[in-house]
């Protein structure tokens, strides 16, 4: 196995950090860099290097990465913010001066990072979704529905509305409104491989919430869930890792959001066996230059995991 330079971004967060969680833990030959928007973070605990990135929506971002790119010799890079995505899929880039960016095709991005376009897309494709509509056009004739941003992401503008003169005070034009879906303990969180050969993986996660985040949940095996994740990765013709969120409804799975990359449970993920940042990489490179695939195998029905806390402690 040869030595490959890592960098990821957004450090700070769950999906930064736990990635390089990962990658420490397999013992990644190479270094790992690590770099957000500030320093106020344990980065330095796991990565090899940190530092200070501009806002991907800042002028300065792209050439401050492909200078950092070639400085540090990287070969590849894996973007873990939405706004990164946005802008790498909205200029059709795939890689950075030489270095690989672990990321879906723009098409994939962009039609599931826009919520409206992203239902459109689906049952464009025959797959069952939620009533739907944009604030202001097509508003909706039975509550109660969530109305949230039409870009964003964490539950950041989420609303539950209850009625149609609760609707025009709260609403706001251009937001996106969904019919709610109950009943409200059917909530999974399913990640979804599918790799350089077509091959879909899934793996169904029926999960609580706390502030917004998965704080425990049980690996679920359920035939029509397995189904529609998918129809949905063929549909949006996925090459890589994506988060599909949903409710198991009295008319089957229907999704709400999708996130096209890595989510929040990758850690839960990757110690169960469902190691989709190792399949990802090892299509980027080539299994001869990442650490050997473990046996691929369903976590078994039942797992559950839990989000705990840990301390970190860095020294002047």
């Amino acid at each position: 196995m040869s030595e490959v330079n890592i960098l990821l971004s957004a450090i700070a967060g769950d999906i930064g950090f736990g990635a390089g969680r990962i990658l420490r833990s397999w013992g990644w030959l190479g270094e790992i860099h690590g770099v957000d928007l500030h320093s106020l973070h344990p980065g330095p605990v796991i990565f090899d290097k940190v530092g200070i990135a501009p806002p991907a929506t800042a002028t300065p971002y792209l050439k401050w990465l492909e200078n950092y790119v070639t400085r540090h010799e990287v070969q590849i890079f894996i973007p873990t913010s939405e706004a990164e995505l946005a802008l790498f899929a909205a200029k059709n880039l795939s890689s950075i001066n030489g270095a690989k960016i672990l990321i879906n095709s723009p098409g994939t991005i962009s039609v599931s990072l826009d919520k409206l376009a992203c239902m459109s897309f689906l049952a464009e494709k025959g797959l069952a979704v939620p009533d739907n509509g944009l604030v202001g056009e097509a508003d909706p004739k039975l509550f109660p529905v969530i109305v949230k941003p039409r870009f964003g992401r964490g539950g950041r503008g989420v609303k539950r509305i209850n009625s149609k003169s609760e609707f025009k005070k709260r609403a706001i034009k251009g937001e996106v409104w969904q019919e709610y879906l109950s009943p409200e303990d059917g909530e999974y969180t399913c990640a979804i491989y599918r790799g350089n050969h077509n091959q879909t993986r899934t793996l169904s996660l029926k999960r609580e919430l706390h502030y917004g985040s998965t704080s425990r949940g049980e690996v679920v095996f359920d035939t029509e869930i397995d189904r529609y994740l998918t129809q949905i990765a063929e549909a949006l013709n996925v090459n890589g890792a994506i988060n599909v969120q949903l409710r198991l409804t009295n008319r089957g799975p229907r999704l709400f959001e999708i996130n096209p990359r890595l989510s929040s449970t990758l850690v839960f993920r990757d110690k169960m066996g469902f190691q989709d940042l190792r399949w990802w990489l090892a299509d980027a490179l080539g299994t001869h230059q990442t650490p050997p695939l473990a046996e691929v195998s369903r976590p078994a029905v039942g797992t559950q995991f839990f989000r705990g806390s840990t301390e970190y402690i860095i020294h002047p």
